[in-house]
């Protein structure tokens, strides 16, 4: 059995990775098709490529938020790189179409990639949503009050559960039990909930951080896009200095670096604000210390108490592991004030959306007075992201159901 998988972001490629990384365990053929960017995620797992078919767009793939974004997208050859694609997925599609299977991963577009196929002497397809859940506008007791309900009764449009629910469409695995209640129940539409494969791969390597045992550990998450994460950075640094002066221990800021992102640009901005260098990735003032990690994600998240946020996926991983986390929005195109305020929805009460640095305080203020709130966001974050082994749950329901 071969099986293409369709998706489009770096948070999507990471987690349609994971899956195929399962699907090759279990003696199934995978080809990727990243539709954004360069398909990193998938070059480190050793799963083969669509050759000619990517390239890196100026947006990183978040044109839904921003018309200008777009626009920049579209002007460097978008349109084309698009109709390349789908004619590559439409030809794969009907070659060997009884041995054949496309896996998309993310939100509408891939979705709509591959059933258009499926329609026209095309293969089956399953579907992994990892954008969208019911959270996002309810939840388990009753609607947010706040936001509106959305149209059509689902966070899943009907244009979209009209493609979920095709006959050639074996499986919709959705990121929570929540979704799938409500698509099964009130839409009697079939989704699967086996888990977030979100959170995989977040396994710490017990690398020695040197945190102290009354010792404070805080990760900060800026982002893995330039030139935002960098603008976001020089936010973060300010929420920190607020977190060294209210907490009184030795607190140590886990800087979880990108890839993609110049580890000596960010400690350039370190020295700028007064940190003294003690090395290559370790800076100090006063009582704190920070620490830059460019291969100890897993360690960071692990170790940490809490977090200072201006991501995406890093931010609900975070979440999933049950620690809270302060975010501020910025100017995007990602962490939007928009944004933000979605994915504080989504995660509940472990986030704790600020609108200036100084705020900090007074969050950590009332977080460290409540006794049961780090209670309450460990059985919040395994309910809104679940358990870790997703990807295996899901590689064998396809093999299984194929």
């Amino acid at each position: 059995m071969e099986i293409l998988c369709i998706s489009n972001g770096h948070g999507e490629d990471l987690i349609a990775a994971r899956i195929c990384i399962e699907l090759e365990k279990l003696g199934v053929s995978t080809i990727a098709l990243p539709m954004v960017g360069a398909g990193r995620a998938y070059e480190k797992a050793n799963i083969k490529i669509a050759g000619q078919l990517t390239q890196v767009m100026p947006s990183g793939g978040f044109v839904r938020m921003d018309s200008r974004q777009l626009a920049r997208d579209v002007k460097s050859g978008l349109v084309g790189l698009t109709r390349k694609q789908l004619g590559f997925v439409w030809q794969w599609s009907r070659e060997k179409r009884g041995k054949r299977m496309i896996l998309a991963v993310g939100d509408i577009v891939p979705l709509l990639f591959a059933w258009l196929p499926s329609q026209f002497g095309g293969c089956n397809f399953a579907f992994v949503a990892t954008a969208k859940t019911e959270y996002y506008w309810r939840d388990r007791k009753s609607a947010l009050p706040h936001v509106k309900k959305p149209f059509g009764g689902s966070i899943f449009f009907p244009w979209e559960r009209s493609l979920m629910s095709s006959d050639r469409c074996k499986a919709n695995f959705v990121r929570d039990s929540l979704t799938a209640e409500i698509l099964n129940r009130d839409f009697k539409l079939s989704a699967v909930y086996l888990g977030n494969s979100m959170m995989d791969g977040l396994e710490p390597k017990g690398i020695d951080l040197g945190i102290g045992e009354d010792d404070w550990a805080v990760a900060i998450l800026p982002g893995s896009r330039s030139p935002e994460a960098y603008e976001n950075w020089l936010t973060l640094m300010l929420c920190a200095q607020v977190v060294s002066r209210t907490i009184p221990h030795d607190v140590h800021f886990l800087v979880a670096i990108a890839p993609d992102l110049d580890m000596e640009a960010i400690g350039q901005m370190i020295l700028q604000k007064g940190w003294l260098r003690l090395d290559e990735t370790t800076f100090k003032v006063q009582n704190a210390r920070m620490l830059l990690l460019r291969d100890g994600f897993g360690d960071c998240l692990h170790q940490c108490h809490l977090g200072l946020a201006m991501a995406g996926t890093a931010t609900e991983q975070l979440v999933g592991l049950g620690k809270p986390v302060i975010t501020i929005a910025g100017n995007g195109p990602q962490f939007t004030r928009k944004f933000a305020e979605e994915q504080a929805d989504l995660l509940g009460c472990s986030i704790n959306l600020i609108d200036k640095p100084a705020q900090v305080a007074d969050v950590l203020g009332e977080i460290l007075q409540d006794p049961d709130y780090f209670q309450e966001v460990c059985r919040n974050g395994e309910e809104r992201m679940g358990k870790a082994g997703a990807s295996a749950r899901i590689a064998k329901y396809i093999v299984e159901h194929k």
